[in-house]
């Protein structure tokens, strides 16, 4: 099960924005999932080498309000970017993902 977060804007309790944070997309609380690693890499940030794994993801959803600048979060609570959606079937029975860990939503 994964759940799908968006990034939203947090207040106090006055009104005033303090923070960028994630919270959960209405309705992709709890979504069924297959998740296969697809291969590692590295990325090159700040002249440091990171680690990047990337994933297959498989949501068992016909159709879901998702973006690219969304992130999944897996029982685990391990956080993946979202890189690509689309139905590779065309049948509207799945959403098909590309997502990776150790990205920028980390």
């Amino acid at each position: 099960m994964v759940r799908i977060e968006r990034k939203s804007s947090i207040v106090d309790g006055y009104g005033n924005p303090i923070a960028d944070g994630w919270a959960v997309v209405p309705g992709l609380e709890r979504i069924a999932a297959a998740i296969a690693a697809q291969r590692g890499g590295e990325e090159v940030r700040s002249m440091r080498a990171s680690g990047i794994d990337r994933f297959d993801v498989t949501l068992r959803i016909p159709v879901a309000d998702i973006t690219i600048g969304d992130r999944m979060i897996d029982h685990n609570d391990a956080a993946y970017d979202i890189l690509w959606i689309g139905d590779l079937e065309g049948r509207g029975r799945q959403i098909n993902v590309t997502a990776q860990r150790g990205g920028l939503n980390d």
